[in-house]
């Protein structure tokens, strides 16, 4: 990814706020904005296909949504994580980006 080198203005208080935020992560304030920016694009996107999904479909069926939220929620759909469920879901992600060898195949039997 090429990386742009800017000149932005923020507000005084908006630049203090933001430094407070990547200092207690531990990254450069220029990542942190990197990360906000790229999160405020993907909504300002999310938002854009939802207005287009209004316009092409109309809005959604309440009754539609209500059995969606009931599904979701069945298929564990923003339900909390354990600390071990997120260990082993943060292990099989580095895995399948290769930063882990493979399991070991396990022998039927």
């Amino acid at each position: 990814m090429a990386v742009k080198k800017i000149s932005i203005s923020l507000d005084s208080e908006v630049l203090q706020r933001a430094k407070r935020a990547a200092g207690s992560l531990g990254i450069p304030l220029s990542t942190w904005l990197s990360q906000a920016a790229e999160e405020a694009a993907g909504l300002a996107e999310a938002r854009a296909a939802l207005a287009e999904y209004i316009a092409v479909y109309g809005e959604p069926d309440e009754a539609a949504m209500a059995q969606t939220r009931t599904r979701l929620g069945k298929a564990g759909v923003g339900q909390w994580e354990t600390a071990d469920e997120a260990a082993a879901r943060m292990t099989a992600l580095a895995r399948l980006r290769g930063r882990l060898p493979a399991e070991p195949q396990r022998q039927a039997g």
